[in-house]
């Protein structure tokens, strides 16, 4: 259910760091999504699904993300996502409104989507957030095709903006992807996204909290992974990072081992440019086993609610005397969904607030949801399989 909502926050820095070759036989595809209205104090997030035709046994070499932006309105993220399910024929032609595209075509959509661009405004070129990114040489990352369509290509789009102004503002998106004929001598990248840490956000107002999880070689289920699962053996790592909203004021990774100190890879205080941890040669993360030390990564999050600086998260009061707000955590043992869980919010004069509950907007929790006046904390991270019968420094080398 959580499905895009929560393996989109990686695409906001996916591949960002990674120098493109180039690429014979390229096919340059652009799309569009947009433009289409934010309301003024309103959050907006749409998807839409898009064709291409005759890209059976394609790669995509690069691509690049242009995101419109103004004073007041910007995207929060956009990802590209493609299908590799069943049942592509069920995915609606028009734009639809719908947080994390949770409800958004087949069924299987969650379980069978590949991560292939994302951006969250790295770079400003005039009016535009311009993300770029591709694979190094000896790594692919393959155009999945449906299994009922196999000579097409599912682009899913899905763009999140913001919108602090006054005035009604509009989105825009434009994407160019290239792509070139598989190269079977490549080793396909996948994409990680751990959420585990986001379930125990909640912070009440005034307060500041910590939330932490670990990440590991561990084949447990991961419902917020490609594929539902974490790796079950020794993997390669090219990049890792990290993923709040804009209340989260520190993200640290450390890397840990039984009986060793943890080392510390990354500290990011930007919660738009985390910074990325980046592998050039592969970092080979052993299977989570006591003979191995049971390797992990350690991720904390640091969220503030109306302290340090600040604003105050504020919401709809649902109950006379009620915070609102309650964790992921908290939703799932009384059986409400996580994206449901976060405070209404109020938007311009409390609008929202009128029809609903007391009617008043007031302070609230601040927890794990969809809107980024809401938080996450979110590992992402790029993997994938070694070369056998290779040394440790010698497996995840992409150049082999």
């Amino acid at each position: 259910m959580l499905g895009t909502l929560l393996r989109r926050s990686l695409a906001i820095l996916l591949l960002t760091v990674i120098a493109t070759p180039a690429a014979a036989r390229e096919r340059v595809v652009r799309l569009t999504i947009g433009p289409f209205r934010i309301e003024a104090n309103r959050d907006r997030e749409v998807c839409q699904a898009l064709r291409l035709a005759g890209v059976r046994g394609t790669d995509l070499v690069s691509y690049e993300v242009r995101s419109r932006a103004g004073r007041d309105y910007g995207t929060h993220h956009f990802v590209a996502y493609g299908y590799q399910g069943g049942d592509s024929r069920r995915f609606p032609t028009a734009m639809v409104d719908d947080p994390g595209c949770n409800g958004f075509g087949p069924p299987d959509f969650f379980t069978n989507r590949v991560t292939l661009a994302g951006s969250g405004g790295e770079n400003r070129r005039g009016r535009w957030l311009v993300t770029t990114g591709g694979m190094p040489p000896g790594l692919a990352q393959r155009l999945p095709n449906p299994g009922d369509a196999p000579d097409e290509a599912i682009i899913i789009l899905n763009s999140h903006y913001f919108n602090t102004g006054h005035r009604r503002a509009h989105g825009l998106v434009k994407v160019r992807l290239h792509l070139a004929p598989a190269d079977p001598g490549e080793r396909t990248v996948r994409t990680v996204t751990d959420a585990a840490a986001s379930r125990g956000i909640f912070v009440p107002p005034g307060e500041s909290g910590v939330v932490s999880a670990t990440w590991q070689a561990d084949g447990a289920r991961n419902d917020t992974t490609e594929g539902g699962r974490n790796p079950s053996g020794d993997v390669c790592l090219l990049y890792i990072t990290g993923h709040m909203h804009k209340r989260g004021t520190l993200f640290t990774i450390d890397y840990e081992e039984d009986g060793k100190p943890p080392s510390r890879l990354l500290a990011a205080t930007d919660y738009v440019h985390p910074g990325v941890v980046y592998y050039g040669g592969g970092f080979l993360l052993r299977a989570y086993t006591p003979e191995n030390g049971h390797p992990r990564f350690h991720y904390a999050c640091t969220h503030v609610n109306g302290s340090d600086y600040e604003e105050v998260k504020m919401g709809c009061e649902a109950a006379p005397g009620i915070v609102p707000g309650i964790s992921w955590e908290q939703a799932e043992a009384v059986g409400m969904s996580s994206l449901e869980s976060h405070a209404r919010p109020c938007g311009v004069d409390a609008v929202n607030c009128q029809s609903y509950g007391t009617g008043r907007c007031v302070e609230a929790n601040l927890v794990f949801g969809p809107l980024s006046d809401d938080d996450m904390c979110i590992l992402p991270a790029a993997i994938y399989d070694p070369l056998p019968g290779l040394p440790p420094e010698q497996a995840c080398n992409p150049y082999q």
